[in-house]
């Protein structure tokens, strides 16, 4: 859900175990393939395969996927605006 990224993923980034391409990675099935300095978070039971990405946040939930550059982290409080406004509280 979207409600559940509203804490710093940059903060969790810093705090996280990294590969040696500086990945933060929660998920057994994800995949990195030329991709470094990136935040990912999928669901256990998802192949996600990332290809080229740097400085993102990629998380994935039941109902929401976030693919969000690292340095702009801060507007994510903006984008839960929007999804208020033209989806409600659904996803939220």
């Amino acid at each position: 859900m979207v409600g559940a990224i509203l804490g710093t993923w940059n903060s969790a980034y810093d705090n996280s175990e990294k590969d040696y391409l500086g990945n933060a990675v929660y998920g057994k099935n994800v995949m990195i393939i030329d991709a470094s300095q990136c935040m990912v978070k999928a669901p256990e039971n998802k192949l996600m395969v990332l290809q080229g990405l740097e400085n993102f946040i990629i998380i994935d939930t039941d109902d929401v996927l976030l693919i969000c550059e690292r340095s702009r982290e801060q507007q994510i409080k903006d984008y839960v605006a929007e999804v208020r406004r033209n989806k409600g509280d659904k996803f939220l």
